[in-house]
């Protein structure tokens, strides 16, 4: 019998402890019943508080969206977990993939349990019984939505599990598919008509929120269809090795735009009127834009229902909590997202490099800098009078003081650059070239020699624990792959409309209105639509819940090109060749792909398309093996 699923088993069991009809003991084959809809709602609350802990949407799966992207920078050590992410080089024992496996099975289970428990007989009867089954299996649904854009097909637990059922074979793809869709539309029919945030309960997902998943999921699965049918290596290949179901791309874009249509033309959906209501360090308790969020506190006494993405990815001694920067955005992404739209007010959000040093847990009067900011001398002349001769009336004379200040190097609109996306070194301020086109020695380095992300950034927490809900879901997001969905089935037009309502909002938040970005034509073509939306995404969702599928969804090609990016981008080129002509060995260095160009692209890029299942499930489950393991990975 294999351990771990064992203490686990016993950790889901213990959440329910107040909620149960009779005190229990708590052994495998404890019968768990609600008697009334109080101790129901306990239960499901508690649910909700696991879907917002470490190996969940409270840090990792953000994080590892993020550092598996291709568009983030982390600490270079080959055996820190980020690293592994971030280079493209995760082994299965890797500590944070044991972490969002465990975390996501939890919470799967505590549904199993839910769901059966309030379908028992011996439980009460409430009014808003199916309400609640339907939110687990919403809940269910996300976590195998998760695994499933993470690993593939994974094992299906659906039942509360006990010793003799937790070894469980690896279902397919499409067997995890079906689950996931049979999950949000059985769920769909008793979710609310809308959402609300109280402060005595987490926000509920309504019934256009299930609609709103299964719309991406289809839209996910057209788009790797899409991929096999234009030629895709990975896609022609594995995958449909591992998908014989795989239908005609434009079947699951239509069933995309089935369910998408119900959430545009019925729901109360809508953008939030300013991008920076969002993300401006307060508390947004409720907001139209919220597709699917999660209840989360600076408060928190259980280790759950929390948000540390503040930790994750504020600067250091940036806020009164406690902050540690883990995961950056890499230069190349920086310039390209500030030399693409310019005067975007999204950036100021999305993007820090610039903050008020905090000293024990207070603003001081120093600020702290990263890229690419440079600290440059400035003279200062003010013309005095002064006696040259007694009796003789004064003349003007210069008197000349020094101060320092911290500038920003890079105009990305008026430099002059040949491409303002991507500046060559040349063109660049000396100081600027000095600082981050070469990569410092073990003795000199520097972690702000990167830009951080800003999106989290608040002082309303309590050391590692942030204030702020955790926005699952956005609007924004579903417009943009419900454009895409559009542009695919032929209705261009349609989609540059859908793109227009984000872009114009990002406009929108600041007074007067900035100039970028810019509508969309009317005239362009399919084509070009598909990749601005590709590339749209990255910016408005940068550093959220979505990044590892965004880069993959279309194929291993797409991906590359934007790996590609960073190795094209002269700054980061530079830095990296300075230390490979001076032996360093430091962390803090560039990435370079494909492994330091010691592997080839297609098997590197075949295998991070998926994440390798955990050592610790290949350990534990007597029903799977080395040999079900995702392609790439040590066999």
């Amino acid at each position: 019998m294999k351990r771990i699923n064992i203490i686990y088993l016993f950790l889901m069991l213990a959440v329910f402890g107040s909620c149960l009809d009779e005190d229990p003991k708590y052994t495998t084959n404890s019968k768990v019943v609600y008697s009334d809809e109080q101790s129901a709602q306990m239960a499901l609350t508690g649910i909700y508080g696991l879907m917002a802990v470490q190996g969940s949407f409270a840090q990792l799966l953000p994080e590892i969206n993020t550092e598996a992207s291709g568009l983030c920078w982390t600490s270079y050590n080959t055996s820190d977990n980020r690293c592994q992410y971030t280079a493209g080089a995760i082994p299965t024992e890797n500590e944070f993939n044991n972490l969002v496996w465990g975390a996501l099975y939890q919470a799967i289970a505590n549904c199993n349990i839910f769901i059966k428990a309030c379908e028992d007989s011996e439980s009460a009867d409430w009014s808003t019984k199916a309400n609640m089954v339907a939110q687990a299996k919403f809940m269910r649904g996300v976590c195998y939505y998760v695994l499933y854009s993470f690993y593939g097909g994974v094992p299906l637990r659906l039942e509360p599990s006990d010793r003799e059922s937790l070894a469980i074979s690896r279902a397919t793809r499409q067997q995890t598919i079906d689950q996931i869709i049979k999950d949000w539309t059985e769920a769909a029919v008793d979710l609310d008509e809308t959402s609300s945030l109280a402060s005595n309960k987490p926000t509920a997902p309504n019934k256009y929120s299930a609609y709103a998943y299964l719309a991406k999921l289809y839209w996910v699965m057209g788009c790797n269809a899409w991929a096999a049918e234009n030629g895709d290596y990975w896609a022609t290949g594995i995958l449909k090795q591992t998908w014989p179901e795989m239908q005609a791309s434009t079947v699951y874009f239509k069933k995309a735009k089935e369910y998408g249509d119900l959430v545009l033309d019925k729901s109360d959906f809508d953008l939030e009127p300013d991008f920076n209501t969002l993300y401006n360090g307060t508390r947004l308790s409720f907001s139209k834009e919220f597709v699917f969020v999660i209840d989360a506190t600076k408060n928190t006494t259980e280790n759950v229902g929390y948000n540390s993405l503040h930790w994750t990815f504020s600067p250091q001694n940036s806020s009164q909590g406690e902050t540690w920067g883990r995961s950056q955005p890499n230069k190349s992404f920086y310039d390209w997202a500030h030399g693409t739209y310019q005067d975007d007010p999204r950036l100021k959000v999305t993007f820090i490099s610039k903050w008020v040093k905090y000293v024990n847990k207070m603003p001081s009067d120093e600020w702290q800098a990263a890229y690419p900011y440079v600290m440059k001398s400035f003279n200062d002349t003010v013309w005095v009078d002064s006696i040259v001769r007694p009796g003789r009336p004064p003349i003007k004379v210069p008197v000349v003081t020094t101060h320092r200040e911290l500038v920003d190097s890079i105009d990305y609109i008026n430099g002059g650059y040949e491409d303002p996306t991507n500046p060559k070194v040349e063109e660049l301020d000396s100081l600027l070239q000095e600082a981050y086109c070469k990569t410092k020695g073990p003795s000199d380095w520097n972690i702000n020699d990167w830009p951080y992300f800003g999106k989290y950034m608040t002082n309303d927490c309590s050391g590692r624990y942030a204030n702020n809900n955790l926005y699952v879901y956005r609007f924004a997001d579903f417009l943009l792959l419900m454009a895409d969905v559009e542009n695919e089935l032929g209705n261009t037009g349609t989609a540059v409309s859908l793109v227009n309502r984000v872009l114009s909002r990002a406009r929108a938040s600041v007074k007067p209105a900035s100039t970028y970005p810019k509508d969309l034509s009317a005239g362009l073509s399919k084509e070009a639509v598909r990749e601005y939306i590709f590339h749209e995404r990255l910016f408005e969702l940068a550093a959220e819940f979505d990044g590892f599928t965004d880069t993959r969804r279309r194929g291993i090609e797409w991906r590359k090109k934007l790996l590609e990016r960073n190795n094209n981008h002269h700054i980061t080129s530079a830095c990296y060749h300075y230390g490979l002509e001076n032996g360093y060995a430091a962390p803090w260095r560039e990435y370079w792909y494909p492994s330091d160009g010691e592997e080839d692209w297609n098997s590197y890029l075949v295998r991070n398309q998926l994440i390798p299942i955990p050592q610790m499930e290949l350990t534990t489950n007597d029903m799977i093996s080395i040999n079900d393991q995702n392609p790439g990975y040590s066999k």
